[in-house]
């Protein structure tokens, strides 16, 4: 059989299926609302009607023989009032009436008063097959768990309870409502939604006809999505979901360009943080790369332009965004020229790693000669900016070299490529202590111990730093040597 014929019957059988399924839902969930509502409607009916009478005048209608007296008469004109007022195109209701237990017998009802042009006569026992259950009911309001079909149509019953101000039973008013025009309606309902459903089968045939005459096109489609992904369209994906050959090509084709998709991802989201240098390691590296958050040895440098805020305060604010903008355009080049990895900007402040995403033995190494590099740039860059009348900015740069949790940060709607630890806070604190010690960098032992052998080094002693109470020994460069 071919793939076409087949997939023309499945579609076929399923729609029928569908309609078939969607047609006894719908005829039993219809007639189930519709009857819950009229239960509700009906009950609602019954006990406010029965709130609205006056115990004493059902009393006075319970006993009597004749229906031309005028207890009856006043009676049975409130109860047609009742009747009357709930009255609707959707709910008709067609008798009003009262019921009390036989003074003779405690077992049995009688009828009292009914508000129907030709009443039961009162005093008459009432032979319904629901008395049992009205008995029963008869402190509480009652109605009819189902349809009761007799010669003269289809019913719905509901009772309620009148009782005196001592809440002692007096009568039971009955609501009798006539259920078949709303029966009616509901199978004509029915009726057209099955003609609808039918209908819909027969356009489902028609569908799954052109459907299945379109599988022929599907080497057409999956050539295409492939010159699309070659293009570089790589958001482009196959539709085809089949079971067969094209829909196996179809799934390997987009795995394929999910796998480009991510590794172009990859390269959009850490370009901007690592050099391209680096880029290319992680690409070409066999050994997954960890985002998430990892205990390592890294070194972490701060750096920090002096007196900036008194700088804002007198350049227009356009300006200043101008001049960091430059200002950091040189300065992560430099980093990322010495293999570090931009963290985040802090204000006009620079955070960044070195020995992360990617161990490097030679981080402190590449640490101090990005700051050395990045303070002679800012050198030439204060030279053009003074010459074009702007000012000259000096920096602070702050060195350390220690463990640290390092990877993808935060929550499930946001997350960064930074380091949290201790060894951040001492890189932060030795930025800080640069301007107490008046000089452009301080680094601490641990980052002049991996370096020491490369670098011309000042030994500053051991201080406390800005909000530490430990002392660290620090150290900067002897900028003329180095």
């Amino acid at each position: 059989m071919k793939y076409r014929t087949k997939l023309y019957i499945s579609l076929v059988a399923v729609a029928f299926a569908s309609i078939v399924l969607g047609i006894v839902i719908f005829s039993v969930e219809t007639e189930k609302l519709i009857f819950k509502m009229l239960q509700s409607r009906s009950l609602s009916i019954a006990s406010t009607g029965a709130a609205q009478l006056n115990p004493e005048m059902v009393l006075q209608g319970n006993g009597l023989t004749s229906i031309n007296v005028p207890a009856y008469l006043v009676l049975q004109k409130e109860l047609r009032r009742i009747a009357a007022a709930n009255r609707r195109n959707d709910v008709y209701v067609s008798d009003v009436y009262t019921l009390y237990v036989d003074p003779q017998n405690k077992n049995e009802l009688l009828y009292g008063v009914e508000s129907d042009i030709n009443p039961d006569p009162p005093g008459s026992l009432y032979k319904d097959s629901d008395k049992d259950k009205i008995f029963k009911n008869r402190e509480l309001s009652y109605v009819d768990e189902h349809f009761v079909a007799d010669q003269f149509g289809l019913w719905l019953s509901a009772y309620a309870p009148i009782k005196d101000e001592n809440g002692t039973l007096v009568a039971i008013l009955g609501v009798d409502i006539n259920a078949k025009d709303i029966h009616i309606r509901t199978q004509q309902l029915i009726k057209f939604a099955i003609w609808g459903l039918i209908a819909s089968l027969i356009l489902s045939i028609i569908i799954a006809y052109f459907l299945s005459k379109r599988v022929t096109l599907s080497l057409d489609h999956l050539c295409y999505v492939v010159k699309e992904i070659g293009d570089g369209n790589l958001q482009k994906r196959s539709t085809l979901e089949t079971n067969d050959e094209f829909g196996v090509l179809s799934r390997e084709i987009n795995k394929m360009a999910r796998g480009l998709q991510e590794r172009e991802r990859l390269k959009m989201s850490f370009a901007r943080y690592v050099s391209m240098h680096i880029m290319e390691k992680i690409l070409q590296s066999e050994a997954p790369l960890k985002l998430e958050g990892e205990r390592r040895k890294v070194t972490l440098l701060f750096s920090d332009i002096r007196q900036f805020t008194q700088l804002a305060e007198k350049l227009p604010p356009e300006e200043v965004v101008t001049l960091l903008n430059e200002y950091f355009e040189v300065m992560i080049e430099v980093i990322f020229s010495h293999s570090g990895t931009l963290d985040k900007f802090i204000g006009d402040g620079i955070m960044a790693e070195f020995g992360a995403p990617l161990d490097d033995v030679n981080q402190e190494e590449h640490a101090v000669r990005a700051a050395i590099e990045m303070q002679k740039e800012l050198e030439k860059l204060s030279d053009r900016w003074e010459k074009e009348n702007r000012p000259r900015i000096r920096m602070g740069i702050g060195i350390h070299t220690g463990d640290a949790v390092v990877g993808n940060i935060g929550s499930e709607r946001r997350t960064e490529y930074t380091a949290i630890g201790d060894a951040v806070n001492v890189a932060s604190r030795l930025e800080q202590a640069t301007k107490i010690l008046k000089t452009p960098i301080l680094l601490s032992e641990t980052t002049y111990l991996g370096a020491k052998d490369k670098f011309a080094f000042k030994d500053l002693g051991s201080m406390a730093l800005p909000g530490r109470k430990e002392q660290i020994k620090v150290y900067t460069l002897d900028m003329e040597k180095n």
